[in-house]
């Protein structure tokens, strides 16, 4: 646990085997002793120790995610992001939380978003159901995504990214608000050309993996890549590029014809969750209540906004979206 004080510093000590970073560099040897001697009379000598066993996800999440400060305690994924360096990871995190002040993403959830409909139509992507364990599932298919008709419309590379860091947030705020979960990722590339993937495609694609490398660690638990062309390594050559190494050892390429790609998906995903696109029994992509609660939420900023209301009015039981709560504080 790394716990910063007002001005940024901090200082280590060994506590029962356990790495507990106090918030205060000018304590005494004296201080100390008189600090551990209080401790000992409250608590009967017995330490109350942080479980920070790197393994031990089950009581890490509770434990890291409460904090007397809002953003003193840094998440279990960015110190593993860290390779377990606490100072590493303790630098991670605050760059994350200038970047998340700045990109304004503790409100993103709450903006009126009017390209939704129209990046949702001209760039097809999809959460869909859980993984065997609990994962969120997202699809996305990036030889039917229209470049041209989105720039034409309006829609900028930021305004597209934006879109993008909206759509991770969703995922690990509203899906899943497990804090050491991780997702399942489709990649389809059916029909994609090495004339699509030029341009502003790679820059997007590289600012992409950008925000999921630097600012949500630890959160791909697979990415499965489903009907690669011939010429994959082509594309695969510039993509390797721009992911970490970590990444890059969770992708797995599903090659051959439908049959093939299902049992592929079948290692991480119950039959009755898999799309019937890719050979399932579930319901088809951009029906599953994961994806309709995103349109519900778009919907509900835009007529928020439209109104110029703070809110929606709320319903009976009152509103979901309006009365929303960040699943952890950053």
């Amino acid at each position: 646990v790394v716990v910063d004080d007002d001005k940024g510093s901090a200082r280590h000590y060994e506590v029962a085997g356990t790495m507990t970073v106090i918030a205060n560099n000018v304590v005494t040897k004296r201080h100390e002793r008189r600090r551990r001697f209080r401790w000992r009379f409250r608590f009967g000598r017995r330490r109350q120790s942080v479980n920070l066993n790197l393994d031990d996800t089950s009581k890490a999440n509770t434990t890291l995610t409460q904090s007397p400060k809002q953003g003193t305690v840094v998440p279990l994924r960015f110190q593993r992001a860290a390779k377990n360096n606490v100072e590493l990871g303790r630098q991670r995190y605050l760059k994350t939380r200038k970047w998340r002040e700045e990109y304004k993403m503790d409100t993103i959830l709450s903006e009126p978003h009017v390209y939704f409909e129209f990046i949702k139509q001209h760039y097809p992507h999809y959460f869909h159901l859980f993984g065997r364990n609990g994962q969120p599932v997202y699809y996305e298919m990036p030889a039917k995504t229209n470049l041209q008709a989105l720039r034409q419309g309006g829609v900028t590379l930021d305004i597209l990214l934006r879109h993008y860091a909206m759509v991770t947030e969703f995922t690990w705020q509203y899906i899943s608000r497990d804090d050491l979960q991780q997702s399942i990722y489709i990649l389809d590339l059916c029909g994609i050309r090495p004339r699509d993937f030029v341009g502003e495609c790679v820059t997007f694609v590289r600012k992409a993996c950008a925000i999921c490398n630097q600012h949500y660690p630890e959160r791909s638990g697979c990415i499965l890549v489903v009907n690669v062309p011939s010429y994959f390594q082509l594309i695969w050559r510039v993509v390797k590029t721009f992911a970490d190494k970590k990444t890059l050892a969770k992708v797995k390429i599903l090659r051959g014809i439908n049959e093939e790609i299902l049992d592929g998906l079948l290692e991480f995903i119950d039959f009755e969750n898999i799309p019937p696109e890719y050979g399932g029994n579930s319901m088809p992509l951009g029906e599953a209540p994961e994806e309709k609660l995103l349109w519900d939420l778009m919907r509900h900023n835009n007529h928020v906004a439209l109104h110029g209301t703070e809110d929606c009015g709320g319903t009976k039981g009152g509103c979901p979206f309006c009365s929303f709560e960040l699943a952890r504080n950053y």
